[in-house]
């Protein structure tokens, strides 16, 4: 099947979209590139090394996650064109996209539009701090929102979401960590005061005194709080198994991925993990419902806590991906999620969903919504440009004063204003280019699309790419010798990258921008077969 026969999804003719097509061409340092023609173009040699270019990152840069042996040199001199980048080697197709962080073509008018309003009105550097100053638009300028306006779209959007809820309000951060960060303090924090509410300060001393747990007494003098602070908090949070939240040292306790995130840091001990599409009762057996002042009368919390078991009054969260990233691109099953919402939910622990890397891919703006499903909390970043936590409106009761802060959550212009775009765009842009059809639509019919050509080439390559699953725009493939085909890719036009751990079956993603276009897909699954049919010659598969 290619775009040359007629294919109708959802009454979208794929064919007339492809004899619609019309752009500019990219053009950087003299170089032109042109989405509405571009194709893979290799010569199937070695993707250049780069070793001076490698050597000299080596020297100035702390090091992360890059291999010097297998990630790329991307030349920035070289121009990009819808999911096409050029380079000295020929013209790739990206399907990681910056691992989840481009979502619109960068080219997008809508984009390039914003990015001259803020330099023609002098506000594309603006930095302020909106943790400590309101920040407002006395006169309209034109293309420009304030970070109100930024937060009002996503309290907008999120409510129509999950209507249940009853509303929500945003905390902006920079970055997926940051946010998922956020949501873990503000449950920690809401159990504490549903603590205070139900119980008051007395039983909440005896718990601390039965675990051992001392009063600092450094911030008695600081009487701007009534609240005494203690040396820790017994307030658990849940995950599970594979999931990834992020590295910094707050989220890192839920994240559970790779023994190389983990090597050397220090742990909170109220955390536990569960595995991901489980059964519930793997949640609830670790769960004692009693009442605490009928444990502290029995046997006591430190006693529960040590026989394995979590008082549920002392369980404040419940987080996960609906869509796990780095543990392998797996949907979650959606009688286990809705088993465990409705668990947390029973006991009035907060349910949170992680939408770092899945945020507007899925033909829905959040994945979690495929699972009728309702978050107390729900956090993005990456593709939405700024960190972003939606918390359930009367959730924010529970927030004294100075409980977080973050000096350029939405403090710079820059990232506020192209984030507005971006998300206001996968709602309510209609694109010429696509008959009229918004991005989040474009997102459901062509992941219907490339549903169909990829169960095409796994029934080719059956034994090399035995699975697959995904939506929209967000795919993970299961293959045999996945070194080999990320290998192979980079040789004959293809950005790849792995998820999940390595086996003899390994996970690969696809993340497509959401106005793919099906010339794009069909150029993907072309350069996918060629791939597949290289690597199958050189390790004796059998193509069917």
């Amino acid at each position: 099947m290619t775009s040359t026969e007629s294919i109708v999804i959802d009454g979208y003719d794929l064919l007339a979209e492809v004899r619609r097509l019309t752009f500019a061409d990219q053009v950087v340092c003299g170089r032109r590139l042109n989405r509405g023609t571009a194709s893979v173009s290799t010569d199937g040699t070695p993707h250049p090394d780069y070793a001076d270019v490698k050597s000299e990152h080596v020297k100035q840069i702390v090091p992360s996650t890059l291999s010097g042996p297998v990630s790329p040199a991307i030349d920035l001199s070289w121009p990009t064109a819808g999911m096409f980048v050029a380079s000295p080697a020929g013209v790739y197709l990206d399907l990681y996209q910056g691992v989840a962080q481009k979502l619109v073509d960068e080219h997008h008018p809508r984009v390039q539009g914003v990015i001259r309003a803020l330099a023609e009105s002098g506000l594309a550097f603006r930095r302020e701090i909106n943790t400590d100053d309101f920040m407002f638009f006395g006169d309209a300028i034109e293309g420009l929102v304030s970070p109100v306006e930024l937060g009002a779209l996503m309290n907008r959007f999120t409510g129509q979401a999950f209507p249940e809820a009853g509303g929500f309000r945003t905390f902006f951060s920079n970055s997926g960590a940051e946010s998922g960060e956020a949501a873990l303090k503000l449950a920690q924090l809401h159990a504490y005061r549903r603590l205070q509410r139900s119980y008051g300060d007395e039983l909440i001393a005896a718990v601390m005194a039965d675990l051992g747990i001392e009063r600092d007494a450094f911030y008695d003098a600081d009487t701007n709080h009534p609240d005494p602070v203690y040396n820790d908090y017994p307030l658990f949070i849940f995950g599970c198994d594979f999931a990834f939240h992020g590295r910094t040292l707050g989220v890192l306790n839920l994240t559970r991925s790779k023994k190389a995130q983990h090597i050397g840091y220090s742990k909170l001990r109220w955390v536990r993990h569960v595995p991901f599409n489980g059964s519930v009762e793997e949640f609830t057996a670790l769960l004692d419902d009693r009442p605490l002042p009928e444990i502290m009368q029995a046997e006591g919390v430190a006693a529960v806590i040590a026989a394995g078991k979590v008082p549920s009054e002392l369980a404040a969260g419940f987080f996960t991906e609906v869509f796990q990233g780095e543990g392998g691109y797996r949907l979650a099953d959606p009688a286990w999620l809705s088993g465990i919402a409705e668990a947390c939910q029973s006991r009035g622990i907060l349910f949170g969903t992680d939408e770092v890397q899945s945020f507007g891919r899925t033909g829905e703006l959040f994945a979690t919504q495929h699972f009728d499903v309702t978050p107390d909390l729900v956090w993005t970043a990456k593709a939405a440009v700024l960190g972003m936590t939606m918390v359930r409106s009367s959730l924010v009761d529970d927030c004294h004063q100075g409980w977080h802060s973050n000096t350029f959550g939405s403090g710079k212009l820059f990232d506020v204003n192209l984030a507005y775009t971006c998300v206001d765009m996968l709602v309510n842009q209609l694109d010429e280019h696509l008959d009229g059809r918004s991005y989040l639509e474009n997102s459901r019919i062509k992941g219907e699309y490339i549903r169909m050509r990829l169960a095409e080439l796994s029934s080719k390559h059956d034994e090399l790419f035995p699975d697959f699953s995904g939506l929209g725009c967000m795919w993970g493939l299961s293959v045999r010798h996945r070194a080999k085909i990320v290998d192979t890719g980079w040789r004959m036009g293809l950005k790849l990258l792995g998820c999940g751990g390595a086996g003899e079956v390994s996970r690969l993603r696809i993340l497509l921008l959401s106005d793919v276009l099906t010339r794009e897909i069909d150029e993907i699954i072309d350069a996918l077969d060629r791939v597949f049919t290289a690597v199958e010659a050189e390790t004796g598969i059998e193509i069917d």
